[in-house]
C-alpha cells in the first residue's frame, strides 16, 4: 500500500532513488521520501526561495508506533543517500532537539557569528533532527516564546532574543525540521489550541509504517541520487528563484480552489493543522524542481507535489480523528448546514443572511458552488424596495412538486422577488482570488 501511494507522489532523482532503495530496507517509501525532502531542503535553503522570496524549506514529522513505523530507518536510509551529496552540510549543521525560543536564537545566533566576514557569506543554515520529539514537545510548552521564533523561521522572519548581557538578532534564519513520534505521544503533546496558532501548520506530518520483513541477514542499499551532488553545486553557486509555469499555475490554481472548498466544510479543530496546504504544495514542488537544477516549475512537480501534501493531510486526519479525547460530536457539511438555515427562515434568505449565518465556513463564491449542485436549492436575483443598491441574490428550497413543467416553463415568468434591504453599501463579498499567503 506505501510503494502504490508513493508512486503518485514519486518525482525526478529523488523518486527514483527511492524507488532503488525500497526492496532492501523495511522502511516506508514515503517515510523516505519525507525525511529526503526535509534534509535537502535545509540543505539548500536561503540560496533558493519563490519569486516572491518566500523560502522553500519543508518540514516533515513521520508519526509511526514504536518498532512498526521504521521512523528511525527512514531517517538512517534518507541520510545515507545523501552522504555524497550534501553529507558535509548534514554533518556540520545538523542539532539534536532544540526546546527553548531562546536556545533557537542562540544556536543561529552563532552560526551566523562564525560565518559572518566569510567568502561564502553569513550562514545561518541549522537543521533539528528530533527522534524523540514527544520529550521536548514536553518542555517546549514551557517557553512562552518557542512557538513564535518556529514560525518566524519557517517564514524567513527576523528573530531576535535579548538579556542583559547580549542581544542576538538573526535576520535570516534558516532553519529545517525533522521529527518523530509515535500516535499515541501525538495525541497527548499535539493540541489544536496550539496549532492554531500556526505552529503546527507548518508541519508536514506523514504517516509511516515498516513495509515488509526482511531477513537477519539482509544488506541495505543506499543508491545515490544522481545529478544531486551537481544540484547542490548550482544551488549554492548563485541564488536562484524560483517560479510556476503557466500549464504549473493554471494547475496550481485548480488544486487551490478545491483545497478552499474542502477546507470550508472541514470541522475547525482539524482544519487548523493544514491551513498552509497551498503554500506547502508550491515549496514541495520547489524543492523537487532544484532536483533538476531547474527555476521553473512544471505540472507534473506540482502533481507530485500535491499527492505528498495529500497524503500529509490524511495522516493527519487519522491522527486527529484517532484521538481518545477528541469530541465524537458529529460535524455538519456546508449542504446540510445551507438546507437548515433556509428551513429556519421560511425557505429563503439572502446571500448575505446566509454568509453571516454561515460565517467563516463559507464565501460568496463556495456558497454558489455548493448550491450549484444542490438539486433542493435554487437563486435568484431579487430586487430592492428603493431600487437602488445592487440586486440581492435570494436563495431558495425548491420541492420536487416545484418542478415546472413544460407549459409552466413556456408561460409568463414572475416578478423578480422583492427584499428589503438596508441602502448603505455593503462590504465587498470575499472571493477566490489573490494571494494565498
Amino acid at each position: 500500500m506505501s510503494l502504490e501511494a508513493f508512486e503518485s507522489m514519486r518525482y525526478g532523482p529523488i523518486g527514483d532513488a527511492v524507488i532503488a532503495a525500497e526492496p532492501h530496507t523495511e522502511a516506508d517509501p514515503v517515510g523516505i521520501y519525507a525525511a529526503i525532502l526535509a534534509l535537502w531542503s535545509a540543505s539548500i535553503n536561503g540560496s533558493v526561495t519563490m519569486d516572491n522570496g518566500r523560502p522553500v524549506v519543508v518540514w516533515t514529522v513521520l508519526t509511526g508506533e514504536s518498532a512498526l513505523g521504521r521512523k528511525g530507518t527512514a531517517k538512517r536510509v534518507a541520510s545515507k543517500m545523501l552522504e555524497q551529496s550534501i553529507g558535509k552540510f548534514l554533518d556540520s549543521r545538523t542539532e539534536g532537539g532544540v526546546s527553548s525560543g531562546p536556545s533557537l536564537t542562540q544556536l543561529l545566533y552563532e552560526y551566523q557569528e562564525e560565518t559572518m566576514g566569510t567568502e561564502g557569506g553569513t550562514d545561518t543554515r541549522m537543521v533539528v533532527v528530533d527522534e524523540e520529539w514527544s520529550e521536548n514537545l514536553k518542555r517546549q510548552t514551557r517557553c512562552p516564546t518557542f512557538a513564535s521564533k518556529l514560525r518566524q523561521c519557517w517564514d524567513g522572519a527576523t528573530i531576535r532574543h535579548t538579556t542583559t548581557r547580549i542581544s542576538m538578532t538573526v535576520e535570516t534564519p534558516r532553519l529545517g525540521f525533522h521529527a518523530h513520534i509515535t500516535p499515541g505521544e501525538w495525541s497527548e503533546y499535539v493540541k489544536p489550541r496550539d496549532a492554531k496558532g500556526g505552529s503546527f501548520n507548518r508541519l508536514l506530518p506523514v504517516m509511516v509504517e515498516g513495509s515488509k520483513v526482511l531477513s537477519y541477514n539482509h544488506t541495505e542499499l543506499y543508491p545515490e541520487i544522481a545529478g544531486l551532488s551537481e544540484a547542490y553545486d548550482w544551488a549554492r553557486r548563485t541564488p536562484r528563484r524560483i517560479s510556476l509555469s503557466k500549464d504549473a499555475g493554471r494547475r496550481f490554481d485548480e488544486l487551490r480552489v478545491q483545497f478552499l472548498h474542502k477546507m470550508a466544510d472541514m470541522p475547525p479543530h482539524l482544519r487548523c493543522y493544514v491551513e498552509r496546504t497551498p503554500e506547502q504544495i508550491v515549496r514541495v514542488a520547489a524543492v523537487l524542481t532544484a532536483t533538476e537544477c531547474r527555476t521553473t516549475i512544471s505540472r507534473s512537480a506540482i502533481d507530485a507535489a500535491w499527492a505528498f501534501v495529500q497524503y500529509s493531510m490524511r495522516s493527519v486526519e487519522k491522527l486527529v480523528r484517532d484521538d481518545p479525547k477528541m469530541s465524537v460530536k458529529a460535524v455538519k457539511t456546508l449542504p446540510e448546514l445551507v438546507r437548515e438555515i433556509l428551513v429556519r427562515h421560511g425557505g429563503e434568505a439572502t446571500s448575505s443572511l446566509l454568509l453571516r449565518s454561515l460565517g467563516p465556513r463559507a464565501t460568496a463564491n463556495t456558497l454558489k458552488g455548493v448550491t450549484e449542485v444542490m438539486a433542493d436549492v435554487e437563486f435568484v436575483r431579487g430586487e430592492t424596495v428603493s431600487g437602488r443598491g445592487r440586486p440581492p441574490v435570494v436563495y431558495r428550497l425548491v420541492t420536487a412538486s416545484e418542478t415546472p413543467t413544460k407549459e409552466e416553463e413556456r408561460a409568463p415568468k414572475p416578478a423578480p422577488v422583492v427584499v428589503q434591504e438596508p441602502v448603505p453599501s455593503r462590504a465587498p463579498e470575499l472571493t477566490l482570488s489573490g494571494s494565498w499567503l
